[in-house]
């Protein structure tokens, strides 16, 4: 076993720094509701995107699913709760994700919220610990950016990686549960692009089966449900979704080529463009991976972090996905050995979701795609065979 305490980034330091971040989040987060606390209105203390999926929650709940597409609609809608809420707030989820928190809007709303947070913190963790134990993992987990993003915004980032790590590792008993939990990622269809392309690859027809005719089932209930105005109004609100995406105002907080290239001042079509050859090289990275001979830890984390440059539509929450591909190279790095670059590229992938939209804000630069591009280059030359992506062992 290699421990790697010849590097800069050693053990000792890694027991230590993961508690100063927690600390640090501590102490800005009571700063920050005693602040809060002191204005003297609720109002100041909401969780923005929470906001959204309580307010459409309880739309649904009156039989107003489809209007919640509509901004006009919805904003008036969370104006009941937070009159001084700033900034442009839309629902783009499809109608499963609708159907997912659906019980948020029975509940008052620090009440849906601490359920929602509570929940997809709870998976994420199990998920997690079946991946890596031991104290220094559980305190870089708790320091983990990608977790107080999710917290900080009421986002569904640790959810859905929870689902997805949790399919990948049922992927390896080659049981139903992967393609139920697969097919379950419907609510947020844009991250499960790669899975059909793993499946193939991997020859797991009999997943793929079923993860198909889970996200069928799945979306058919939820619009049986919602009525099927709901899922005409979701189609609608793409179209906004990609207006506000290309007029380049959310570039800063999406961690895709596309921003990188609007950033730059790169019209949409050229944006676009360059993020598909990116994309169809990650797909590429994601084929080559699964059908090697590489354990199942090395391609679950192939295809989470190729996940992150697969859709143009991706934000700093989602970035919550880099946390268990993180913890799968390290443990196999451990184990076996490392090569020069993993741990520079596991400590900014780790610290990515902190900096990713400060960074983007001060300099126009979007670094985020770079970053999980170094982290899945550090999985494929792991692959056997490619001698040109072997490094010497350090």
């Amino acid at each position: 076993m290699n421990s790697g305490n010849s590097h800069w980034l050693n053990f000792k330091r890694l027991s230590v720094y993961p508690i100063i971040f927690f600390s640090l989040y501590i102490i800005i987060g009571v700063g920050a509701v005693c602040y809060w606390w002191s204005q003297g209105s609720p109002h100041n203390m909401i969780v923005s995107d929470q906001t959204v999926f309580w307010t459409a929650a309880q739309m649904a709940i009156s039989g107003h699913a489809a209007e919640a597409y509509i901004p006009d609609q919805l904003h008036k809608a969370m104006a009941l709760i937070a009159p001084d809420i700033k900034g442009a707030y839309g629902w783009f989820y499809p109608p499963t994700f609708y159907l997912l928190i659906l019980p948020l809007g029975l509940l008052p709303y620090w009440g849906a919220y601490g359920c929602f947070m509570i929940v997809s913190v709870t998976a994420y963790v199990a998920v997690f610990r079946k991946i890596a134990i031991g104290k220094t993992a559980m305190w870089l987990l708790a320091a983990f950016p990608g977790i107080w993003i999710n917290l900080l915004t009421g986002q569904n980032g640790l959810l859905t990686a929870a689902l997805a790590g949790a399919a990948l590792l049922s992927l390896e008993r080659k049981g139903i549960q992967a393609g139920i939990l697969i097919g379950l990622l419907v609510v947020k269809p844009h991250l499960a692009l790669f899975f059909p392309v793993a499946l193939i690859a991997h020859k797991a027809w009999r997943i793929l089966i079923i993860s198909v005719l889970t996200a069928l089932l799945y979306m058919s209930i939820s619009v049986l449900y919602l009525g099927p105005d709901s899922l005409d109004a979701w189609q609608h609100s793409l179209d906004i979704a990609r207006t506000i995406m290309e007029n380049g105002k959310t570039s800063p907080m999406m961690p895709t080529i596309f921003s990188f290239m609007r950033l730059l001042g790169a019209a949409p079509l050229i944006s676009y463009a360059v993020h598909g050859l990116v994309s169809i090289w990650a797909a590429t990275i994601v084929w080559i991976v699964w059908r090697s001979e590489v354990t199942c830890p090395l391609k679950a984390a192939s295809l989470m972090t190729a996940t992150m440059l697969a859709s143009p539509y991706l934000f700093e929450y989602d970035l919550a996905w880099l946390g268990l591909p993180i913890a799968w190279i390290a443990k196999i790095s451990i184990e076996s050995t490392w090569t020069p670059g993993d741990r520079e590229a596991l400590l900014a992938a780790w610290i990515l979701p902190l900096v990713v939209v400060v960074f983007a804000l001060l300099t126009k630069i979007q670094i985020g795609p770079f970053v999980s591009a170094a982290l899945l280059w550090t999985i494929t030359r792991r692959v056997p065979g490619f001698k040109y992506w072997e490094w010497r062992k350090t």
